[in-house]
Order: C-alpha cells, then sequence, then structure tokens
C-alpha cells in the first residue's frame, strides 16, 4: 500500500488524473496527519473519486506551482530584510543615544569650567570662549545626528515598501490596531521628554538672566555680560538638538500612523 504524506496531495492527485480520466484514492488520518493511497488505508478510509478534467490541467497546476513558490520566497526574504532593518535602525538610534550622551558631558564639563572663572575681564572673555565651544559642541553633535536620522528614514522607507502588502487584510486591521496603540505610547513618551529638555532649558536660562540682571554695570560686567548671552545661546543650541531629536522620532510615529 502506497501512503503520500499531506505536502505532495496535490503533485499525487494531479499524476493520478494524467493516467486515467475516472481514478479513485483513500483518505484517512493518522496521529492527525492525512494520508492519500490507491488502497484502504485504514478503517476511517474515505474514498474519493476524480473526475474526468482537462488533459492540460496538469500541466497549468505545473505552470502554477513555480510563482506560488516564488511567492513564498519573497514573503521570507521581506520577513528576513524587516529585521535586519529594525537592527539597523536600532544601530543608528544607539548612535543618537551615545552622542546624546557624549554631547551633554562636554557640555556639562565647559559649563562647569565656564562656572568656575573669576569675575573679571580676563575671566569673562574666558568664559565667552567658553561659551562659543559649548555651542560648536552642539553643533558638531547636531551634525552627527542629523546624518543618522537621515539613514533612520531611509530604512523606515524601505520597511514600509516590504511591508505594505505583506499580511491580508483581516491581518492588518488586527496589526494595525494594536500597532496604533503602541504609536500613541510612543508618541506620548517623546512628548514628555521634549516637556522636560523644554524646563531644563528655561530653569537655566532663568538662572543665568539673574545673573544678568544682579550685575552692576562697568567695563568687566558688560564683558561677562557678553560671556553670559553666548553661554544662554549655547544651552539654547543644545536642548534644541535634544528636543529635534525627539521631534524627529513624533513625526515619525505620525507618518506610520497615518499608513494605518
Amino acid at each position: 500500500m502506497t501512503l503520500i504524506p499531506l505536502k505532495l496531495n496535490l503533485l499525487f492527485i494531479s499524476l493520478l488524473v494524467c493516467q486515467t480520466a475516472h481514478s479513485t484514492v483513500y483518505h484517512c488520518e493518522k496521529n492527525g496527519i492525512a494520508e492519500f493511497s490507491q488502497q484502504p488505508c485504514g478503517k476511517d478510509a474515505k474514498l474519493i473519486t476524480i473526475k474526468e478534467q482537462n488533459p492540460h490541467l496538469s500541466s497549468a497546476s505545473e505552470n502554477t506551482a513555480q510563482p506560488s513558490a516564488d511567492k513564498d520566497t519573497a514573503e521570507v526574504d521581506r520577513y528576513i530584510r524587516s529585521k535586519q532593518i529594525d537592527a539597523q535602525i536600532a544601530e543608528h538610534n544607539n548612535k543618537i543615544d551615545t552622542f546624546k550622551l557624549k554631547m551633554d558631558r562636554e557640555i556639562v564639563a565647559l559649563s562647569e569650567q565656564s562656572d568656575a572663572q573669576l569675575r573679571n575681564l580676563v575671566g569673562a572673555k574666558k568664559q565667552a570662549a567658553i561659551a562659543k565651544q559649548m555651542t560648536a559642541v552642539s553643533e558638531r553633535y547636531g551634525v552627527l545626528i542629523d546624518s543618522e536620522q537621515r539613514s533612520i528614514d531611509r530604512l523606515t522607507a524601505e520597511k514600509y515598501t516590504l511591508t505594505s502588502s505583506a499580511n491580508t487584510v483581516a491581518n492588518n486591521e488586527v496589526a494595525s490596531f494594536i500597532r496604533s496603540k503602541q504609536i500613541m505610547r510612543k508618541i506620548s513618551e517623546h512628548e514628555n521628554k521634549i516637556d522636560t529638555y523644554q524646563s531644563e532649558l528655561n530653569v537655566q536660562i532663568s538662572e543665568l538672566e539673574q545673573q544678568l540682571n544682579s550685575r552692576p554695570r562697568n567695563l568687566a560686567d558688560a564683558n561677562s555680560d557678553s560671556a553670559l548671552a553666548d553661554k544662554m545661546t549655547a544651552l539654547t543650541s543644545r536642548f534644541n538638538t535634544l528636543i529635534a531629536i525627539e521631534q524627529k522620532q513624533i513625526d515619525r510615529l505620525n507618518s506610520e500612523l497615518t499608513r494605518l
């Protein structure tokens, strides 16, 4: 008795049709696995009669088998590439986090140097120079971060192209609902970070403004005032860079939300 595993069912039936106009096969299940045979394969065997069909049907089936296999391969390729993209996006985000950390450390160190300067003409000039260094640090890391952001944008666009037709409509509806909830939560997290950065900036700018307002007007303090103004600019540049990172994430998430 010849038993045919389930994955060969279509091929087996196609061969029978090619060989005879009317054929019969037996179907039964063993341990949950469907089997087909030209002879009864068990007590529960069910007789199946295959009626005469177009002799060209077998050829047509063979022709459609290859596109089906190609489709399955394409699905696997899309899945693998999607996971690769996720990993690459994570790498770029890690670099952004590293740049943020380095920028903050350098600026904090410069700020401490600035605060340590004596309140005299030489100290004021030194403060101004340090403030310009702080601005330069923010701008330098801003360029590096922008480069990572552009890479993330390209990968995000590629992933959307890959996944836009990957699932059935029903599955997409469920996946879209779940993803939309995740997106809304992430947007809220990024908005909270922006609020925190804005609050920190306001506090630090307020402290510098108080220093400006409490000084008597003379040459040394005039130079110190200029240095404090430069420091305000440096702080603003730093926090603008941090806020821009969070806003970029929000923009991406909102863009994804509109496509769901």
